[in-house]
């Protein structure tokens, strides 16, 4: 979602036009309205929009056309909005249930029932009540039935499906994305889950609630929350005062959890919050202040996990680091190039290091002061990629369908697991990368010749084996693409390394819009570190780096580029 008007309609609110006929479209843009003041607990919020209320006299279409745009405006629970129904419907209506976002005004028609319209709308997105987001494709409609009432003489509709529709500018206004944090099941990381809210006050009171209500599904097994499965709050309130924001719970928070417990839940309120500027500190409360004493046993987990700037290469054949501009050998690590090999990768530490052969059946491992040794063997294996504890990942193909390996630090074929992952069906995996807390799998898939960027949760056993893959989310990739690597822990790159020509390199944050660099002639391999800037790929035996948007040759002769992880 784009923001080049944002300052603008940030400030206009949205009216009723005139007379709508049979078949109409909802108007997006009106004359200038209010600006309610925040309250400091809430200056987080963006400008709260006033719509018209109804219009006397209006018509069935023009009553429903009226409640669609009300829906941005979100003072005092959408009491607007809430003007347009039924007394019964208004009762029961929950605006925040669904909130879809459209790429087209919607369009109303009439019906041969009378009191019954349809409506139809091009849907670009979804965010549900608890604030996860799933975008659809271009093309993607909704056709809902409303049934229409007078009350009073005055049209107002009866039923209609809890939520609200707003368009993909005025989203930007009226939405705000949030991360809740989650401990990886080791908890030496935390996990981003990427929520939207819409901003308004008690956006603080619902990324709390959210949070204490748990990850999302393709993350549930994946981490660890700090919250009991009874945790509450005695009030539908997060007050924020002087920067601490009051966390009240129910009482029975007190005996379901101990000291270190509820350090663990204060620092896992602590970083969620951080997003909010107005929140520096947090208390946890349960009708008074909960002690809390400092615990050794607590664990700092690290945020947003920053990849060494070193990448392994390879250079005639043999493994090299690319730094600063340079090559650098690699010491204490046998030869190589008898395996004819393509695609490294290394440990974060830089001690280990995977690669394939080149006819892809075969993965091999090798590091400081060790043999190469094959660690499993199949067809059309895809580039390795090693999580934090040193398993190393690949994805390879038997009768037409993908599976998935994981061999554990210094492990072989004999005590590689495969990772189940119910949901591939006929899917075939051309990339798999984990994520850099260890939590999450990016995948690249083709199925029925459409590419899929994938996004699933890795559970574990309580010893670190890696054991499923959760039904993923889709991060909808802008066409044909055959590789992704990690950028931030919510962005990514892909590419389409198989075109021929030059080819685009797209980001993709969790959070939004798609952005191109500009294209590179060849574009053969993709590696990237930890930024949007920290970008490389190869073309031809040349190695280029991003600036900004464009490519630059780092006049060195290798392939094959790749960051730790």
């Amino acid at each position: 979602m784009r923001c080049a008007d944002r300052s603008l309609r940030a400030i206009a609110a949205l009216s009723l036009l005139g007379m709508l006929g049979a078949c109409s479209a909802i108007p997006t843009a009106g004359p200038v309205g209010t600006i309610e003041a925040t309250a400091e607990a809430e200056t987080d919020a963006l400008f709260v929009n006033n719509p018209a209320p109804p219009r006397e006299g209006a018509s069935a279409t023009e009553a429903l056309s009226g409640f669609l745009v009300a829906g941005i405006g979100v003072s005092e629970n959408y009491s607007v909005a809430r003007e347009y129904l039924t007394p019964a419907l208004s009762q029961v209506w929950e605006p925040e249930e669904q909130i879809t976002i459209y790429r087209s005004d919607p369009k109303i028609s009439s019906t041969p029932t009378e009191g019954q319209l349809q409506l139809q709308v091009e849907v670009a997105g979804y965010i549900d009540a608890a604030g996860i987001r799933r975008d659809v494709g271009p093309g993607t409609t909704e056709t809902i039935t409303v049934r229409m009432e007078q009350v009073r003489g005055q049209w107002r509709v009866a039923e209609i499906p809890s939520g609200i529709m707003i368009s993909a500018a005025d989203a930007e206004i009226l939405l705000q994305p949030h991360e809740l944090y989650f401990y990886s099941s080791s908890y030496r990381y935390w996990v981003p889950d990427v929520r939207w809210f819409v901003n308004r006050q008690g956006i603080a009171t619902n990324i709390v609630q959210a949070l204490i209500d748990g990850p999302a599904p393709y993350l549930q097994g994946a981490v660890t929350s700090a919250f009991p499965e009874n945790a509450a709050l005695a009030v539908e309130s997060v007050p924020i005062e002087s920067g601490t924001a009051t966390v009240d719970f129910t009482a029975d928070i007190r005996t379901a959890t101990d000291n270190l417990r509820r350090l663990q839940m204060e620092q896992q309120l602590s970083v969620t919050l951080s997003g909010l500027n107005t929140v520096n500190s947090v208390e946890l409360r349960a009708g008074q202040p909960i002690p809390i004493e400092p615990d050794p046993d607590l664990v700092q987990p690290e945020l947003n996990s920053a990849v060494p700037s070193r990448q392994v290469v390879l250079s005639e054949d043999e493994l090299a680091f690319f730094e600063g501009g340079q090559l650098i050998s690699v010491e204490d690590v046998p030869s190589i190039a008898e395996f004819d090999p393509v695609d490294p990768a290394m440990s974060y530490d830089g001690r280990n290091f995977a690669f394939l052969n080149e006819d892809r059946t075969e993965l091999l491992a090798t590091g400081e002061g060790q043999t190469v040794r094959a660690v499993t063997a199949g067809s059309s294996l895809t580039t390795p990629s090693y999580d934090p504890a040193n398993w190393i990942w690949t994805a390879g193909t038997s009768d037409g369908r993908s599976y998935i390996r994981a061999v554990p630090p210094g492990g072989s074929a004999s005590n590689a697991v495969e990772v189940l992952a119910p949901w591939l069906g006929n899917r075939t995996i051309s990339e798999i990368r984990i994520s850099r807390d260890g939590a999450r799998a990016l995948i690249v898939a083709q199925q029925s010749g459409q590419s899929q960027l994938l996004l699933s949760g890795i559970s574990r056993s309580e010893d670190g084996v890696p054991k499923t893959l959760s039904d993923p989310v889709s991060l909808n990739p802008p066409g044909t693409i055959d590789t992704a690597k990690w950028v931030t822990e919510t962005s990514v790159v892909v590419a389409d390394t198989a075109s021929e020509g030059p080819v685009t390199v797209t980001l993709i944050p969790f959070a939004a819009e798609a952005d191109d660099y500009l294209p590179l002639e060849g574009l053969e391999h993709l590696s990237a570190g930890t930024g949007r800037t920290n970008v490389y790929a190869q073309s031809g035996d040349s190695i280029w780096g991003v600036v900004g948007n464009t490519w630059t040759d780092q006049s060195v002769t290798a392939r094959d580029p790749a960051f730790a992880g």
